[in-house]
């Protein structure tokens, strides 16, 4: 009998080097083009934050347009009290606390913006190696999650079994009735990590397995 595992409740984790050794890589992920490919072809797209800043600047320009022309012909559409909207700003200093707390909120806008947009999110899918170059392929987390889980579920003695999938790692959460659970955290480990090995994501990913023994 594992003493591992011996206990209803108790947890252990195999370590990520167990296993067999994985077989080399597709030859794709050893050349920059297809790697550069997929990275953006699953990059986010950042839609929500480029939708809402478009539209307030389509919206200040649009409006800004109706007045120019409005007030070209002669008939403005908005009447703006120029000394009552510009009279507090000609008496407010450059050192003034609103000054620097306005222009620290708008910078901060800014910088939060530029962030957006140069750090990449995390990718919509696993991108997985697909044995064309000009093809790029990937797995919904979701998906390549209960496909792990029912493929660990498949294993001899796994009553049930829940996957998680990371950046750089997978972990597996197995339960068992078994007593003697000698094994069995290896054969989930080796069943996982072939698949995922057939897969070839372009991110390796570590296989991490927690076992626990469940009574009845």
């Amino acid at each position: 009998m594992s003493d591992a595992a011996s206990r209803p409740g108790d947890t252990s984790v195999l370590p990520p080097g167990g296993g067999p050794p994985r077989p080399a890589r597709a030859d794709a992920w050893s050349r920059s083009g297809p790697r550069r490919r997929a990275r953006r072809a699953f990059r986010p797209r950042r839609t929500i934050p480029g939708v809402l800043v478009a539209a307030v600047l389509a919206a200040a320009a649009i409006l800004g347009a109706i007045q120019a022309v409005s007030a070209a012909l002669g008939h403005p559409l908005w009447t703006v009290p120029h000394r009552d909207f510009a009279g507090p700003l000609q008496t407010t200093p450059w050192s003034g606390t609103g000054t620097i707390s306005v222009a620290a909120a708008v910078a901060f806008i800014g910088l939060v913006l530029i962030l957006i947009a140069v750090i990449p999110g995390r990718p919509r899918a696993i991108v997985l190696a697909s044995g064309d170059d000009s093809v790029v392929v990937g797995v919904t987390r979701r998906s390549l999650r209960r496909s792990l889980a029912w493929l660990a579920e498949d294993v001899a003695g796994v009553h049930s079994a829940k996957a998680k999938a990371g950046r750089r790692s997978v972990t597996v959460r197995a339960t068992t009735r078994l007593v003697d659970t000698a094994g069995l955290r290896e054969n989930v480990q080796t069943t996982v990590q072939d698949r995922l090995t057939a897969l070839d994501p372009l991110w390796p990913l570590r296989v991490k397995v927690r076992l626990r023994r469940r009574e009845g």
